[in-house]
């Protein structure tokens, strides 16, 4: 193996986090063009995908995703004539970059010696051909055993099919296009089903709703995209402690919602205080070398079961159900935040 050899541990480092990276971070937007590479190698990646119907390319269009954030992806409606090594790929190949034969997978400005074509054949789903483009000889990654290489292409793949399946959500509204978790609007239908589902088994759920502190004052200080992070930090945080059998969104500004399913308020609560300690352990990185201790409001309502009655409406109730845990979280608020109240 040449002296500019991957460690494994980058490879799987970088597998990671390209699975980990969520729409609006800086990760994902470098995308598919990120490669596992030593230092002091200069790779341009493409991942191309197969899609003769232009249902890829509807999706993205439709959820907003203009190029410049699906950077290194491209659509396809056949791999005939993409280049000469595609018709009989069916392993690794490498070998030197000649514009006339891969100038439509990488344009003969990007300065490319020698090519890596990794394909990822599937049988149903996503299909396509992960390429990398070296700059000075080829490509390090080219000698690692073909189970890494295996590995590397189908990472990219899973990754292209996480975002794609983002824009269908986003697409149904489901999905908040600034933070990637769950919108108001699902969260809105969560609690109508709640509400069914309380009457039907007579047992109770709290809804919580949870405001950034200060948000405002810190967009002030620092911008609104240190505001941003902030927001996609603390949300993060938060999903880290409720349980996967809740239903978390973030529901506009600065605040985000968790339902809990067959949770008196009490029982809400300790959740809260878990919630508030960790926001008070985290400081957040708002501008480099800069960390800012953030807190939090929690205000939680419980449904008991024992008031709903069959037939009942479940949008009012649900509206209802949502303003009381909004009104307890401004009376968290009013006396001086970084607390939970329960109404």
């Amino acid at each position: 193996m040449s002296d500019r050899a991957i460690p494994l541990q980058q490879v799987l480092a970088w597998s990671n986090g390209l699975m980990a990276t969520r729409a609006r971070s800086t990760s994902s937007r470098r995308g598919w063009r990120s490669r596992p590479q030593p230092d002091g190698e200069s790779l341009t990646g493409v991942l191309l995908l197969l899609d003769p119907r232009h249902e890829l390319r509807r999706l993205a269009a439709g959820a907003g995703q203009q190029r410049d954030w699906w950077p290194g992806l491209r659509f396809v409606d056949s791999f005939a004539g993409v280049a000469p090594e595609y018709g009989t790929l069916h392993a690794p190949w490498s070998g030197p970059y000649h514009p006339a034969d891969h100038g439509l997978l990488i344009p003969a400005e990007a300065g490319c010696t020698h090519l890596a074509l990794l394909p990822l054949p599937r049988s149903g789903g996503l299909t396509g051909v992960y390429n990398v483009g070296s700059h000075d000889g080829p490509a390090a990654l080219t000698a690692l055993e073909p189970a890494w290489l295996d590995h590397i292409g189908a990472q990219a793949l899973a990754s292209a099919e996480r975002q794609l399946q983002r824009a269908r959500l986003l697409c149904a509204g489901v999905v908040d296009p600034l933070t990637g978790w769950n919108s108001r609007h699902y969260f809105l239908s969560r609690v109508r089903e709640q509400v069914a589902a309380s009457v039907r088994d007579s047992k109770p759920a709290s809804c919580m709703v949870i405001d950034v502190d200060g948000l405002g004052g810190l967009n002030e200080k620092h911008g609104v995209a240190a505001g941003d992070a902030v927001l996609f930090e603390v949300g993060s945080i938060i999903e880290a402690q409720v349980r996967a059998s809740d239903s978390f969104a973030h529901i506009g500004d600065d605040e985000f919602a968790a339902l809990l399913p067959a949770t008196p308020p009490q029982f809400a609560t300790r959740l809260a205080e878990r919630i508030l300690a960790a926001v008070r352990a985290a400081p957040i990185v708002t501008t480099p070398g800069k960390l800012e201790e953030v807190r939090v409001s929690i205000g939680i309502a419980g449904l008991d079961p024992a008031a709903l009655v069959t037939g009942m409406d479940r949008k009012s109730i649900a509206d209802e159900w949502l303003s009381r845990a909004q009104a307890a979280l401004h009376q968290a608020k009013r006396a001086g935040g970084d607390r939970c109240v329960a109404s």
